[in-house]
């Protein structure tokens, strides 16, 4: 049955027959029915409504706190296994989501010390898990040692390669993480995490559409997470597409508005979007609740830049590439400075450094394209406007350069003929 037949049959038996009046057998049928068609909230609902005829049904409770964790809800999953009465050491589907609720609520260290203590976990829960709470725990070489050696025997179930796939990202290897997040996306269609984190990687190697629909399907499967509405507005910054941004900010900062950060994520938007003064705003908030955040030291040096305050901005600039040397954009930020300054040499290296780091981004091989033009080095010059056209396809700037620097280089070439002749 379709998800969309799923909605309808629950709606159906939500308005015409209330859950109350139904068999529990009834109610556990739609329930696991809900659950398999990634209708958590339907699920949990209805195992709620069985429960209260038979409380201390196991099956029950265990439908219950695995859509609480479908739902990323772990505190409630935490909590709900807590006070039930639940008997952890005869059920190992119940000890699994207490480990796993421990990590996911901070505790990692309470995770491993159950996983270490319980014999009912199967190999495979613990596992993953134990993969997981090591990760937390920042210990990512360990948990990769445990999935290599568990891949020597065999291919990793979805949930590993999932695990597996985010280390190998987070190492900045998307290559070889690509095929374990496929895998895990193939296998967990009802899995934000799967989608978020192939949105993510993808997203690393420059397809920024594409990653954008799997960013928005993990948004749509699970809405209370603010962490993807962030991803979406830099992917939409990306694309150009600022209000939808905003947007996407705006119910990011709804869901988490102690976040400090989203004060600076806006202001970036803002003024990429060319609204410098509301931008210069947020941004010299962001770094007064911040003032060692060279994140916001960025944004608002770039601001400055775009209102012409150049000397000030640069100060701000150079403290963020000082703090931030592995991040392309703050770098191609300062190389943008030192090229309107006239420092087309310092602006040379800085594009290269960001380019070695990030060969998808856009803004550095444009301003990269426009040194080597003002640096006379023409052939150089054609080949990087030809990168640069792959991200600003039709951009008006950037056919006059493209014409510019064919005239120049047939003129050049001409001269050459006779001495080669």
């Amino acid at each position: 049955m379709t998800i969309r037949l799923i909605s309808l049959f629950l709606l159906f038996f939500f308005v015409i027959i209330p859950p109350s009046s139904l068999a529990e057998s009834d109610l556990v049928t739609l329930a696991t029915d809900a659950y398999s068609a990634g209708e958590y909230e339907s699920a949990l609902m209805l195992y709620d409504d069985a429960l209260r005829t038979d409380p201390f049904n196991e099956t029950l409770l265990i439908g219950k706190f695995s859509a609480l964790s479908r739902l990323s809800r772990w505190d409630e999953v935490v909590h709900e296994i807590s006070v039930s009465g639940y008997t952890l050491s005869d059920n190992p589907d119940g000890a699994a989501l207490l480990a796993e609720g421990y990590t996911n609520t901070g505790k990692p260290e309470e995770a491993l010390s159950l996983l270490d203590s319980s014999h009912v976990i199967s190999d495979a829960d613990d596992l993953r898990i134990r993969s997981e709470a090591l990760i937390a725990l920042q210990r990512d070489d360990e948990a990769f040692s445990l999935l290599k050696n568990s891949e020597l025997t065999g291919d990793l179930d979805p949930r590993l390669s999932l695990i597996m796939g985010t280390i190998l990202s987070g190492q900045g290897n998307m290559t070889a993480a690509l095929p374990y997040l496929e895998t895990a996306f193939a296998h967990l269609p009802y899995d934000p995490d799967a989608s978020a984190a192939l949105g993510s990687t993808i997203a690393s190697m420059g397809m920024y559409e594409e990653a954008l629909i799997f960013t928005q399907k993990a948004t749509d499967l699970n809405p209370d997470e603010p962490k993807n509405y962030v991803t979406a507005a830099y992917l939409l910054n990306h694309l150009g597409r600022y209000d939808e941004a905003l947007i996407a900010l705006d119910q990011a900062i709804d869901l988490n508005p102690s976040d400090d950060t989203l004060i600076n994520a806006r202001a970036y938007t803002l003024y990429l979007g060319g609204h410098y003064e509301e931008a210069l705003t947020f941004a010299q908030e962001s770094l007064r609740v911040n003032p060692d955040d060279p994140a916001a030291m960025d944004t608002l040096g770039s601001i400055l830049l775009a209102q012409g305050e150049t000397e000030t901005a640069v100060t701000y600039l150079i403290q963020a590439a000082d703090l931030l040397p592995g991040d392309p954009e703050v770098l191609t930020h300062l190389a943008d400075t030192y090229h309107i300054m006239g420092k087309d040499s310092q602006a040379q290296d800085l594009y290269q450094r960001a380019l070695r780091i990030d060969l998808s981004l856009g803004r550095a091989w444009r301003g990269y394209s426009e040194v080597l033009l003002s640096l006379g080095r023409y052939p150089e010059a054609a080949t990087t406007i030809a990168e640069t056209f792959r991200h600003y396809p039709g951009d008006a700037e950037l056919i006059a350069w493209e014409q510019e620097v064919d005239a120049i280089l047939k003129e050049w070439y001409l001269k050459q003929e006779p001495s080669t002749s």
